[in-house]
């Protein structure tokens, strides 16, 4: 009986390890199988494949060009004048004027307002002339009037440019002003 036991023993651990052995063999012929056979060939393409370009026409459109994109430059907002700033109105005494008799111009200007200039202009040939020295008389605390006083030579249509420069938070800045145009007739 001892021996019957040894055997079945025996047939039950070679039966495992054999058919462990026949499992290594099998799955090692597969792999060494699978090594061994030549590349398969890649087919060859004749030619890179490409999509259809379809263009316009063929749909009986006519392209147009494609609009440029125009960017805007940032335009930086000049600020508002302080009245201090400021340069005019320019006024004219009198409503009748004649050659040879004196004309009154009052130029309002701020504070901050410097290097104030005026000239007239005579519209009717262009001819121009400066209105000279002015008189300063302050208004308020911030603003004054410079009075000019001028003589025409000529009969027609006056009119006063000045300029200034005017001392502001961000800088200096050139300022002007154009007054109303007025007549002065012939003395006669």
């Amino acid at each position: 009986m001892m021996t019957r036991m040894r055997f079945s023993a025996c047939v039950s651990r070679r039966s495992t390890t054999s058919v462990m052995v026949l499992a290594v063999v099998i799955f090692t012929g597969l792999l060494v199988g699978c090594n061994l056979g030549a590349p398969a060939d890649q087919p060859q393409l004749l030619a890179t494949p490409t999509l259809p370009i379809v263009q316009p026409q063929d749909f009986g459109l006519t392209p147009s060009p494609t609009p440029n994109i125009v960017v805007p430059a940032t335009v930086t907002p000049t600020p508002e004048l302080l009245p201090s700033e400021k340069l005019g109105p320019i006024t004219v005494d009198g409503t009748t004027h004649r050659t040879t008799e004196p004309v009154t111009i009052k130029v309002t200007r701020g504070k901050s307002v410097s290097n104030v200039t005026c000239s007239w202009v005579l519209q009717n040939n262009n001819r121009t002339g400066s209105l000279g020295t002015a008189t300063s008389a302050a208004l308020d605390e911030n603003t004054f009037t410079d009075t000019y006083t001028f003589t025409p030579d000529a009969a027609g249509t006056f009119s006063v440019n000045c300029t200034g420069i005017a001392t502001t938070a961000s800088g200096q800045r050139a300022v002007s002003a154009t007054g109303t145009p007025f007549a002065v007739e012939a003395k006669g």
